[in-house]
């Protein structure tokens, strides 16, 4: 069994990833021993730096088309299946997902042993929606995969969602930027905002943290990726999922009333939505890794019917 083992998703932006490497082996992680990074490559531009050929593995999507949306679910899952590989016997005790502008912080491996080991969490984010998360393969059986029917937009907040409602006192989710706050701990983060594009603008009165562009390569892949039909389609069935299943109201995400998208109100946390009363269930996709979870606990449809009948 591996002590970590890292999934970096990239999409073009070769040289933040290997930003994102150099700061990566610079921080305490260096100090560990049994790890594995290993980078999932969406996009036929890409170039890794020769200091890092022999500290990485690359597994090149080779069948995703470069003009695609892509799917970041879909990564994070392929992270899950190859770096666990087995619920019942994980072949990894720390699996790390990031995207490749995500910056750790210096000592991230000191503060997640903290945050794991001492704090009893199995479930912890960085300071900026999905960029960083660690877990222990409990978390996976408790929680579940992440929905590919949402590829990018909200896909963070669906998840998130998920960990308050299954997985609620071992799940420590920090992400400040989108107000997404659920056993905060602000003394131990993973994750950092150097050298990248994060500003404080004030709105309303209130001092909030949001993140720019880094160039005008980011720029263009937001453009492409998370507006239009992109954004529109994934609203749909992130509220079809997730209506109904609140007594206090249906999703909703407008500049007047948030809540449930961003900055979650202290109702939603201390009363989770219910997903059992989803007229949406899960259908399983990876059965040979999805069979050890349980199936019922986290709104899968029913598998019981015996073959033929």
């Amino acid at each position: 069994m591996k002590k970590m083992k890292i999934y970096i998703v990239t999409y073009k932006r070769s040289k933040v990833l290997n930003d994102t490497l150099e700061k990566l082996f610079n921080s305490d992680f260096s100090k560990l021993n049994n790890t594995e990074v290993n980078i999932i490559n969406n996009h036929t531009d890409f170039f890794l730096e020769e200091k890092f050929t022999n500290k990485v593995n690359v597994l090149h999507n080779i069948l995703r088309p470069d003009w695609s949306n892509g799917n970041v679910s879909e990564n994070y899952n392929q992270a899950f299946i190859n770096g666990v590989i087995n619920l019942k016997n994980p072949d990894t005790e720390i699996l790390v997902t990031l995207q490749n502008d995500a910056v750790v912080h210096p000592k991230w491996c000191e503060n997640l042993d903290y945050l794991f080991n001492t704090k009893g969490y199995n479930f912890v984010t960085g300071l900026c929606g999905d960029t960083v998360a660690a877990y222990k393969p409990d978390a996976i059986k408790k929680i579940g995969m992440w929905d590919e029917n949402l590829p990018a937009q909200y896909k963070e907040t669906d998840y998130f969602l998920r960990a308050l409602a299954y997985n609620k006192s071992q799940s420590c989710i920090n992400d400040i930027v989108h107000g997404i706050l659920l056993n905060h701990e602000p003394n131990y983060p993973i994750e950092s905002f150097e050298d990248r594009n994060f500003v404080t603008i004030n709105s309303g009165g209130d001092n909030i943290i949001k993140r720019k562009p880094d160039d005008k390569e980011q720029e263009m892949i937001w453009h492409g990726s998370r507006g239009g039909i992109y954004k529109t389609a994934a609203w749909n069935y992130f509220y079809s999922k997730w209506e109904g299943t609140w007594s206090l109201g249906n999703p909703i995400h407008t500049k007047e009333k948030m809540g449930w998208i961003k900055n979650w109100s202290k109702e939603l946390v201390a009363n989770p939505p219910d997903l059992k009363k989803s007229k949406l269930k899960n259908v399983i996709k990876y059965l040979y890794f999805e069979k050890d979870l349980d199936l019922n606990a986290v709104n899968y449809m029913n598998y019981d019917r015996p073959n033929g009948t």
